[in-house]
């Protein structure tokens, strides 16, 4: 049978792992959280980039328009450019572009976690015209959310 004094110093060498591992677990525990709001803002951008070039194969509308339709299609609410590239001519069967960039937020706000995020989240997709880009102007500018 153990003794009090061998009980309690179980119950201290277990204080004493728990007190070094734990803050290793917490660290991979927000690391964890970290990422998939990260692959959440991620999904977002590729959304709102898809929108905003279904809307401009079709000619939805203009510039401001289409930079307002990606921006509602998204979760994120600032650190967002949306960027439209007409083709050549701007005439059906033209190949344009929609690039939408982001700069990605931390939850946490640790710094050694973000160190292991991406600077940037980038989504580019190239679409066929379906109708002549005559609303929509590519000056290749970026407009902002």
């Amino acid at each position: 049978m153990l003794s009090n004094k061998s009980r309690s110093a179980d119950r201290g060498a277990s204080l004493v792992e728990f007190a070094l591992l734990a803050p290793f677990l917490i660290l991979l525990l927000l690391g964890i959280i970290e990422f998939g709001y990260v692959l959440g803002e991620f999904n977002d951008v590729r959304h709102g980039t898809r929108e905003a070039a279904r809307a401009a194969a079709v000619n939805a509308g203009d510039n401001a328009f289409i930079h307002g339709l990606t921006c509602d299609a998204m979760d994120l609410t600032s650190n967002v450019t949306v960027q439209l590239t007409d083709g050549p001519t701007g005439t059906v069967g033209d190949t344009a572009t929609v690039h939408v960039s982001s700069t990605p937020g931390s939850l946490s706000g640790l710094g050694l976690i973000e160190a292991f995020l991406p600077d940037d989240l980038q989504s580019t997709v190239e679409f066929r015209l379906e109708q002549n880009s005559s609303e929509w102007t590519s000056d290749g500018s970026a407009a902002s959310c």
